[in-house]
């Protein structure tokens, strides 16, 4: 099935380049896996930057590992195995055809180097949007609740303004605002109606995450649902 909006229709084309940021192993798939198996089908080349490896993680790790403390050395082998998932899912949904980068940032710190006016994310941002010049950024919203994704839009949506970059601009929701009327104001803008085969391979992706869904699995898997919802990001 198409996309139910023209520009967004339109931007999923041959020749595209589409940047796709992502605050943890895990948002590629549940905000993105089907526009990234569409993009790619229509021809479009897509790169996905991984802001951390979603280390800092400690209930999921608890449950799978039968542990309590969790210490440096077992964050670090959690970032490990959570980089592999997100490299895994990917893979299922481009068959090899989409690269990713990951930046390995503090996870659930990345709002703090925004408020200490730290570089964070933004010099790498900056670098593939200058080398590469993708004709649409993909990032988190403004008004999800968890600070990583509040501060990865602000330093993309930063980093767009700062190359002069003209691309059109799209957010992704994962985790809703607690308030009702936050969420109609930011009523998303445009959606991809997805097919069975593509739902299939997005819930098979997302499954990939095996640290994720032994707690939530109930709750990703509704990501697999017929839309993808995105809302139109003003640059200027």
């Amino acid at each position: 099935m198409e996309a139910t909006t023209a520009k967004l229709k339109d931007a999923l084309c041959a020749g595209a380049r589409i940047a796709i940021l992502a605050p943890h192993p895990d948002d590629e798939s549940l905000g993105t896996g089907g526009l990234i198996q569409r993009a790619l089908a229509a021809g479009a080349e897509v790169r996905v930057i991984f802001v951390t490896d979603g280390d800092n993680n400690p209930w999921p790790q608890r449950y799978i590992e039968r542990r309590w403390f969790i210490g440096a050395s077992e964050r670090a082998r959690w970032g490990a195995r959570r980089r592999s998932e997100g490299q895994h899912a990917l893979q299922l949904l481009s068959a090899g055809k989409c690269q990713a980068e990951f930046l390995g940032l503090p996870d659930a710190g990345i709002l703090a180097l925004w408020e200490a006016d730290l570089p964070g994310p933004k010099p790498a941002f900056e670098k593939l949007l200058r080398a590469w010049q993708p004709t649409m950024v993909v990032i988190p919203s403004e008004i999800d609740r968890h600070t990583d994704h509040q501060a990865t839009h602000l330093f993309g949506l930063e980093a767009i303004r700062s190359t002069g970059l003209h691309c059109l601009a799209y957010s992704y929701l994962i985790h809703r605002p607690w308030s009702q009327k936050v969420m109609r104001r930011h009523l998303a803008s445009d959606q991809l109606n997805l097919s069975e085969t593509e739902r299939m391979l997005k819930l098979d992706a997302i499954r990939c995450h095996h640290t994720q869904m032994a707690l939530s699995g109930g709750r990703f898997s509704k990501f697999a649902s017929e839309t993808e919802r995105y809302t139109l990001v003003q640059i200027t």
